[in-house]
């Protein structure tokens, strides 16, 4: 009886045990937002200085030195770059991730952010699909911003870009 009963509990343990499954889901609280909806003066901050590996910005003084980073000081005396500044977000809820790329004109772009189930890594990628017909060559730029909820800081964000 009590192998019978050792056996019955062991068959019920393998089958309750589940594989986990560590596979991507979209991240769907993710809100894209453009330079303009982020910076309270355009003209004032460029991406000129960013290197193309991607920022993932958690906290206050992060966004203070990202801020300086971005600041120009541009040559119409009418502007005033030392008192512009990006938006407020708040860090206890949010992390703020993006990736410089370059885009044609007439260029499509799919972005996407995905994380792992126990949340330790998230990827964002960035798909371009050069126009192949007639268009004006005219040249974009994007800092591809991304307002996710807070992640931990273990978490890993990996950038992907690809142009086809």
């Amino acid at each position: 009886m009590k192998k019978m009963f050792f056996l019955v509990v062991l068959v019920l343990f393998i089958i309750s045990c589940k594989k986990e499954n560590n596979s991507p889901s979209e991240f769907v609280d993710a809100k894209y937002i453009t330079p303009g909806e982020l910076f309270n003066c355009i003209t004032c901050f460029s991406p000129s200085n960013l290197s193309s590996n991607g920022f993932v910005i958690k906290d206050d003084n992060s966004y203070k030195k990202f801020a300086d980073l971005l600041r120009i000081y541009p040559y119409n005396p009418n502007i005033n770059c030392d008192t512009a500044t990006l938006k407020p977000i708040d860090f206890n809820k949010y992390s703020l991730i993006g990736i410089f790329t370059s885009f044609g004109a007439c260029d499509s772009i799919n972005k996407s952010i995905l994380i792992n189930s126990n949340r330790t890594k998230i990827t964002y990628s960035i798909f371009i699909k050069k126009y192949s017909g007639d268009c004006v060559s005219m040249l974009g730029v994007s800092l591809n911003f991304a307002l996710i909820s807070k992640i931990p800081d273990d978490c890993t964000v990996d950038f992907n870009t690809k142009t086809e």
